[in-house]
């Protein structure tokens, strides 16, 4: 009986021995980490300020969709009468309604502001609970790593004999076990903590971004809003409110409309004859985005139909025009990167307010009738920058971008009364997108 108890006594010593020469744990040190684990340092936001934040964001969010709404009735408005206008009546009510929606766009674009930099506060708050989450668990692990090396210098075998009691060795030992685990969470944990740190201040990065970005929509916006006032007290002060004086200068100007379309016309079929379609991009690659978001082409590339209103002016179609949703004052986007080679504003007449760029592969783009120009030449721009802001300027039915493709060595800007024209070689930009 008494060797088969000092064998048991001998097993059970050898096992703490092995279980403890990874561990070598004083009971001192045993207490500093029960003490330890036994705070779990994970502070978070105060939930009533998280939700007042969060409910302000749904509330401007809601706005947002309310106003979107009321705008979209007026450009609706806007596009069923897009034609141009006969009478002064009817050229007046299109301008007030161009002014409304961009009233309209202008609060939304505000609201947006608000909006995100609400979405910014809320970002930096989550940031900050993280960095100090991360803080308070690397401090906890810092600490119970220094007493694991402090401990690792003792002896397991003594730390095991100087016990009490066996049961209390072994209780011990599950403590330790377990301790390891939570050592395996908590660093699983705080790689987590710092994974979605990273993932909140990316965000952080784009909210900025966004903000920047509506910071300059609302002024070009305003911008814009301005224009069409002056343009509606232009009018009243040259037609002096008469119906008459109106038709007169109306008459005027679609005969000069018409005469520079039959030059532009005349002077780029004989460039699409002599030109050269070999070492540009094939068709099919791609290369180009539609320049305008919730775009619908309002008139494609190629000959005009004969029943088609604008066949009056031109017969050949040199790009395809987008429609936007969003109307008058759209953000308008660089169809691929390249350098901003020409700008200009033709007025009332051809292409209005435009910008061409030069994609360095043998074509350049076209962006016509714009209401505001953001870009100036020499400019290096990247796929899906904002170039300006959609409008109805020169020979237009309604608020659109006309977007043409240009081989470059046909491409060339020539000065006329109204502007400075660009002229080339079109090709069909759905090759391209």
């Amino acid at each position: 009986m008494m060797r088969n108890s000092f064998l048991v006594l001998i097993g059970l010593f050898a096992a703490a021995m092995i279980l403890f020469a990874g561990y070598g744990f004083s009971r001192s040190a045993l207490a500093q980490m029960q003490s330890a684990s036994s705070t779990a340092p994970l502070p978070s936001p105060t939930p009533s300020e998280d939700d007042l934040l969060r409910q302000q964001i749904n509330e401007k969010q809601q706005l947002i969709q309310q106003l979107e709404g009321e705008a979209q009735r007026y450009r609706d408005s806007i596009a069923q009468t897009s034609s141009q206008a006969k009478t002064l009546k009817s050229q007046l009510a299109a301008v007030d309604s161009q002014i409304k929606s961009l009233q309209y766009s202008i609060s939304i674009t505000q609201t947006k502001l608000e909006q995100t930099n609400l979405k910014i506060e809320d970002l930096n708050g989550t940031i900050q609970s993280a960095e100090d989450s991360i803080a308070n668990n690397q401090t906890y692990l810092t600490g119970l790593l220094q007493t694991l090396r402090e401990s690792d210098d003792q002896n397991g075998l003594i730390s095991f004999l100087k016990t009490d009691k066996l049961s209390d060795a072994f209780s011990q030992l599950a403590y330790l076990d377990n301790l390891q685990q939570t050592v395996m969470e908590k660093t699983a944990f705080l790689k987590t903590l710092k994974e979605n740190m990273q993932n909140n201040l990316d965000q952080a990065v784009k909210s900025k971004q966004q903000y920047d970005s509506l910071k300059q929509q609302l002024v070009a916006q305003k911008a814009i809003s301005n224009e069409q006032q002056q343009e509606k007290t232009t009018l009243l002060a040259n037609t002096k409110n008469q119906e008459q004086a109106y038709q007169k200068m109306l008459n005027d100007t679609i005969a000069k409309q018409k005469q520079i379309q039959d030059e532009i016309e005349n002077i780029e079929s004989r460039l699409r004859k002599t030109a050269n379609y070999t070492g540009i991009p094939p068709k099919g690659s791609k290369i180009f985005i539609i320049p305008v978001g919730e775009s619908r082409i309002t008139q494609g590339y190629g000959p005009v139909p004969r029943s088609s209103e604008t066949r009056k002016f031109y017969a050949f179609h040199n790009g395809i025009d987008y429609a936007s949703r969003q109307g008058m004052g759209a953000p308008l986007y660089a169809a691929a990167d390249g350098v901003v080679n020409a700008v200009g504003d033709n007025g009332k007449y051809a292409y209005g307010k435009w910008i061409t760029i030069n994609h360095e592969n043998g074509l350049i783009t076209l962006y016509s009738h714009l209401s505001y120009i953001k870009v100036k030449v020499g400019q290096r721009v990247k796929q899906g920058d904002v170039i300006g802001y959609l409008g109805a300027t020169g020979l237009v039915t309604g608020p659109h971008v006309h977007f043409t493709v240009y081989l470059a060595d046909k491409f060339s800007t020539t000065s006329r009364w109204y502007g400075l024209l660009p002229v080339g070689a079109s090709v069909d930009p759905n090759d391209y997108l």
